[in-house]
């Protein structure tokens, strides 16, 4: 993907007003970003979430809505080797060409307007449309991202992405290790490995292998 070096044409603090800016006078006094915060999932070319990750906080670090957003790129650090023996700790992208981006609906619009490496965001056929027939926008619930994130950090085995519904056992706490006190529910997989899931809503489930004898049912 072709790089861009111009700034987003959206005026940076001092120069004009983020209300005026999208069209609401100063004399309104809209409270734009007292909507609520949403985790919207981006779509960006491939292999391109670190860059895309980077170059949202670049173009709009000098913008009045700075700290009004927080884009993530869901990875895992690991061992790589290659075949010739060479290894090399790289970044394991676990949603290859999404990049999620907490922010609220008004924040989200300027984004998409001003940044054209964010391709699009994904949009929920399951909820119900609006006035002009268009489905709302996906988001992932904070909770789940919580436990996604905290799931990523602190995994001692691979965390992997399956989409599919699972048919996962019953909640369970992690009594044990890096992931002490994380709740998920237990799958137990034919070869007699235990894993610990967390739902992601549309996104399926993220699941990281887990000794058995450090789970307990909690429910």
């Amino acid at each position: 993907m072709e790089e861009t070096s111009g700034k987003p044409s959206f005026p940076p603090t001092g120069t004009m007003s983020l209300a005026v800016a999208v069209g609401v006078s100063s004399a309104q006094k809209m409270p734009l970003f007292l909507d609520d915060k949403k985790w919207f999932v981006s779509f960006v070319m491939h292999n391109t979430e670190k860059s895309c990750y980077r170059r949202l906080l670049s173009d709009f670090a000098d913008y009045s809505f700075a700290s009004d957003f927080e884009p993530y790129v869901a990875s895992q650090r690991e061992l790589h080797v290659w075949r010739n023996g060479r290894r090399k700790m790289v970044d394991r992208i676990l949603f290859p060409s999404y990049l999620f981006i907490h922010c609220t609906e008004n924040v989200r619009k300027i984004i998409k307007e001003n940044a054209p490496y964010i391709r699009g965001f994904m949009k929920d056929p399951s909820r119900e449309r609006n006035i002009f027939g268009a489905s709302p926008f996906a988001f992932i619930p904070d909770h789940q991202m919580n436990s996604l994130r905290r799931m990523i950090a602190d995994a001692e085995s691979p965390v992997t992405i399956d989409p599919t519904q699972l048919r996962v056992g019953r909640r369970v706490l992690v009594r044990g290790g890096k992931l002490n006190g994380f709740e998920g529910n237990i799958l137990r997989e034919p070869n007699g490995k235990t894993f610990v899931t967390i739902c992601l809503d549309f996104l399926g489930y993220a699941k990281t292998e887990i000794p058995l004898d450090l789970l307990e049912i909690i429910e």
